[in-house]
C-alpha cells in the first residue's frame, strides 16, 4: 500500500460539548446530539489512563516479558483531555460553574451569574447522579470531530478537573485553559469510529457572534501592608481552579458510578504582577513584603483583591466583578522588566475568618450575559 500524501492541520479538528442533566450521568454520549463547538486554540487528543500491568514470570527462559504476560482493561480507567480557548461572553460562566460546581442566577436579561465560596454560601459537594438545578451539577458530553469519516470520538459525562483563567495583558484578552476528566472508559461510553458530522443534529458554534473578554479592569484594588484596597497597576493576573475530581465505583461495564469532588479540598491558586510604584513598594505602610512575612505574626496575613470590569453593579452584559482573599506564597521583584519594575506575587485563595470562624468571602465571581443556565 502506497503512502498517503495528505496532511492535516489543527483547523481540521473540532471539539464540541453539550450539557446534560446529572440524572443522565450513566447515559452514553449520543451521536445525534447537537454539540456546541468550542473556539479551541490548541487541539489535544484524549489521553486514556487504563488499568494495566505486566511482569516477567516463571517458566520464561529469557529475560524479556512475554506478550501473553501483559494485562490491560478499559474497566476502572479514566480519560483526560487538555484544551485552551479564548474566554467568550457566553462561555466563561459555563466553564467556571463546571469546575467549581457552583452557580446562582438572577435577572431577566441580562442574566447575573454568581459563582462563589463564602462563609454564607460555602462550596458544597455535588451529587453527580442527582437532578441538575441552575446548571449544577454540571456535566458535559464531548464530541471530537476528525477530518475523515468514521474517525470521530465521544466522551461521556465529563467534568472539568482544572481550569485556568488568565487575563493576558500582552495578548489583550482572557484565555481559558484546563483539563476535562471522565471516568467512562468502556467501549459503550468512550465511543470511537463515529461519524458525528453526518448526524441529524449538526454541531453549532458556542456563539455565532462571539464577544471575547478583554484583559482590562476598570477597578483594581488590593490590601497592602494594612492599607485597605489600595489602587494598583496590574500587568498580569491569573486564577487556577482545581477540584481533585476522581471516579468512584465500577458499574457492570467498569465505568464510574459517580465522581468524588473536592476531596480533600478545592484549590484556587493564582499569580498577580503589579507595578512597583508609590502605592505598592517596600516602604513602611506600603510594604507588600509585610503581608508575606507578617509583623509579629508567623503566618503572614491575607489580603483582599478586587477586580471590576464595568461600574461594579454587574447590570449590563459583559460586566464582571471578582473578589477574593489571597494569601501570598512568595513576593518577587523584577527591576529589569520592559515596562518598569514589577512585583509578582503567587498566591492561594483562602477563607478569611473572624475569631477563628469562617467569615466573609474567599472567592466570588459575578458576570452578566445574555444566556440563562437553562440554555447551556
Amino acid at each position: 500500500m502506497a503512502v498517503s500524501g495528505k496532511v492535516y492541520a489543527k483547523s481540521d479538528f473540532s471539539v464540541g460539548i453539550i450539557n446534560k442533566n446529572a440524572t443522565a450521568f450513566e447515559t452514553a454520549a449520543q451521536d445525534d446530539a447537537a454539540y456546541e463547538l468550542l473556539p479551541v486554540i490548541n487541539v489535544s487528543a484524549p489521553v486514556l489512563n487504563l488499568v494495566e500491568s505486566g511482569e516477567i514470570r516463571s517458566n520464561n527462559a529469557g529475560m524479556v516479558e512475554l506478550d501473553i504476560d501483559q494485562f490491560r482493561t478499559t474497566k476502572g480507567g479514566f480519560i483526560t483531555m487538555d484544551f485552551e480557548v479564548p474566554a467568550e461572553r457566553d462561555l466563561i460562566v459555563r466553564l467556571l460553574a463546571n469546575v467549581l460546581q457552583d452557580h446562582g442566577e438572577s435577572g431577566s436579561g441580562p442574566y447575573i451569574h454568581t459563582i462563589q465560596a463564602t462563609s454564607s454560601a460555602a462550596l458544597s459537594r455535588p451529587d453527580f447522579t442527582g437532578s441538575s438545578s441552575s446548571g449544577i451539577p454540571s456535566i458535559f458530553d464531548i464530541g471530537l470531530y476528525y477530518p475523515e469519516s468514521a474517525q470521530d470520538k465521544m466522551i461521556t459525562s465529563a467534568v472539568l478537573q482544572s481550569l485556568t483563567m488568565n487575563f493576558d495583558m500582552s495578548d489583550g484578552r482572557c484565555l481559558l485553559s484546563g483539563t476535562f476528566y471522565s471516568g467512562m472508559t468502556s467501549s459503550s461510553k468512550f465511543l470511537v469510529e463515529q461519524t458525528l458530522s453526518a448526524n441529524s443534529a449538526a454541531p453549532t458554534l458556542s456563539s455565532t457572534s462571539p464577544t471575547q473578554i478583554e484583559s482590562y479592569f476598570n477597578v483594581k484594588k488590593l490590601d497592602v501592608d494594612g492599607q485597605t484596597l489600595e489602587d494598583i497597576v496590574i500587568t498580569a493576573v491569573s486564577f487556577t481552579f482545581e477540584n481533585n475530581v476522581a471516579r468512584v465505583g465500577r458499574d457492570s461495564n467498569g465505568d464510574a458510578e459517580s465522581y468524588a469532588f473536592g476531596i480533600p479540598s478545592v484549590n484556587i491558586t493564582g499569580e498577580i504582577s503589579l507595578m512597583y510604584d508609590g502605592n505598592v513598594n517596600f516602604a513602611a505602610t506600603r510594604n507588600i513584603l509585610i503581608d508575606f512575612l507578617g509583623s509579629g505574626d508567623t503566618r503572614g496575613s491575607s489580603a483582599t483583591l478586587k477586580l471590576q470590569q464595568g461600574d461594579g453593579t454587574v447590570s449590563t452584559a459583559g460586566e464582571m466583578n471578582i473578589e477574593c482573599e489571597i494569601y501570598s506564597t512568595a513576593v518577587n521583584l523584577d527591576p529589569n522588566a520592559d515596562t518598569g519594575a514589577v512585583i509578582t506575587i503567587p498566591f492561594k485563595v483562602v477563607q478569611p475568618t473572624s475569631s477563628g470562624a469562617a467569615s466573609g468571602t474567599a472567592f466570588k465571581f459575578e458576570y452578566a450575559d445574555s444566556t440563562q443556565a437553562s440554555g447551556w
